[in-house]
C-alpha cells in the first residue's frame, strides 16, 4: 500500500504542480491572456482603470420600453463595455439607445436591415453610432445584402428567445488548460515576437512608456495582422465608404444623422512603436478612409487616440484587444462635441 502510494503521489505530483501553476496566473478577465493561454502578471489592473460611472445609465433595446431617444448605437464588442463604455459617458448628456450584439452579429449588415424594415417607424432617434473595429469592417461588407430587412417582430422574437450563455472557462486538474497554460507562461518570459496558442502576437516595444504596468511588451489578435493585407486594399476602403454613403442617405431620409465611429485595431495604433516591424506589414486602412468623400459624420478615432498616447498610459488595456475606460470616454467627448456642434 505504501509504495501504491508513493507511486501514485509520484505521478500525480507533476500535475499538482501544473494546477497551481493555472490556478495563480490563469485570468478570464482580459480576453487576450484567456484565448493566448497568457500569465496574468498584473493582478487589479482593470480594476485600477476601471470606470467611475456608478451604474449603467443608458438603454439596451432589449431592455427599453421608451420609444424616443436621442442616439441609438449598434456595434461589436467595443459597443458592450458597460458602465465603462463609451455610450454610458455619452448617456450623461444624451437619452442613449444600444441594439444588443446578440441582435446584431454584422452591424453594418443589421442597420441596413433596420433602415429597410419598420425599426424606425417604431423608435424615433436623431443620430446613429455605428461603431466597428477596424479589422472586421472590410470582411463584414464583403457580402452586403442592401434589400434584406428587419421588422420590429422578428426583433422581439430574438429577444424573447435569447439565452445569455456564460463563458466557459473553467478548467480541472486533467484539462487542456492545466496541461498547455504553464508551457505557454514559460514561453510568454522566454520567447519575443511570437504568437501565443496560435492566436495572440507578443511583440516587443521600444517603449515601456504605453501601459501603467510599464511592460514592453504589445499582445494583440491575430486578426489585427491576418486582416491587414485585405484592410490596406483602396478598392475595399472604397466598397466600404460606398455602402456607408448609401446607409446615411437612407437614414437621412427618416431624419437621422450617421455617425461612423470604427476602434483601430491594437496592432494598429501601436504599430509604430513595435521594435523590429520584419514581417509586420504597416496598417494605413485608416490613411485611405480618410481621403474618401462622406456623407456621413466621420469620427477618426486612430488620429485622437494617436494624440493621447505621448499624453495618457493604457488607451487601449495591456492586457486586452480592447480600448480602456481612458480610451471610450476621449470618444465620447468627440462625440458630443460633433453632435452639439451639427445642432
Amino acid at each position: 500500500m505504501k509504495r501504491f502510494i508513493i507511486k501514485t503521489a509520484f505521478f500525480v505530483a507533476p500535475f499538482f504542480t501544473l494546477y497551481i501553476i493555472t490556478a495563480v496566473f490563469f485570468s478570464t478577465d482580459a480576453d487576450l491572456l484567456r484565448i493566448g493561454f497568457l500569465p496574468d502578471l498584473h493582478k487589479n489592473y482593470h480594476e485600477k482603470l476601471a470606470s467611475s460611472e456608478p451604474i449603467i445609465k443608458f438603454t439596451e433595446l432589449s431592455e427599453s420600453k421608451e420609444k424616443t431617444y436621442e442616439i441609438l448605437t449598434i456595434g461589436d464588442s467595443f459597443s458592450e463595455q458597460g458602465k465603462s463604455g463609451y455610450q454610458n459617458s455619452l448617456a450623461n448628456d444624451f437619452s442613449v439607445l444600444h441594439i444588443n450584439r446578440f441582435i446584431s452579429n454584422n452591424q453594418i449588415q443589421t442597420l441596413i436591415e433596420l433602415c429597410n424594415g419598420n425599426f424606425f417607424d417604431t423608435y424615433k432617434v436623431q443620430y446613429v453610432i455605428l461603431q466597428g473595429v477596424e479589422r472586421n469592417l472590410i470582411r463584414d461588407v464583403q457580402n452586403i445584402d442592401n434589400t434584406a430587412q428587419i421588422g420590429i417582430h422578428q426583433i422581439d422574437s430574438i429577444i424573447v428567445n435569447h439565452n445569455r450563455q456564460p463563458l466557459q472557462e473553467e478548467y480541472n486538474f486533467f484539462s487542456r488548460t492545466t496541461l498547455r497554460f504553464p508551457y505557454s507562461t514559460l514561453k510568454y518570459f522566454t520567447d519575443k515576437n511570437y504568437i501565443a496558442n496560435g492566436q495572440v502576437y507578443n511583440v516587443e516595444l521600444n517603449t515601456g512608456a504605453l501601459f501603467s504596468n510599464h511592460s514592453n511588451k504589445l499582445l494583440f489578435y491575430h486578426d489585427d495582422l491576418n486582416n491587414t493585407i485585405p484592410n490596406n486594399l483602396p478598392e475595399n476602403t472604397i466598397k466600404l465608404n460606398r455602402i456607408l454613403n448609401g446607409l446615411a442617405e437612407k437614414l437621412k431620409e427618416k431624419n437621422i444623422t450617421l455617425l461612423f465611429l470604427p476602434s483601430p485595431d491594437k496592432y494598429d495604433l501601436y504599430y509604430d512603436y513595435i521594435a523590429d516591424k520584419h514581417n509586420f506589414t504597416k496598417p494605413v486602412f485608416f490613411d485611405n478612409f480618410g481621403k474618401l468623400d462622406k456623407k456621413f459624420i466621420y469620427v477618426n478615432s486612430k488620429e485622437i487616440l494617436t494624440k493621447e498616447l505621448h499624453r495618457k498610459k493604457d488607451v487601449y488595456y495591456f492586457d486586452d484587444t480592447h480600448w480602456s475606460p481612458i480610451a471610450a470616454r476621449l470618444m465620447a467627448q468627440k462625440i458630443k462635441e460633433v453632435i452639439l456642434s451639427h445642432k
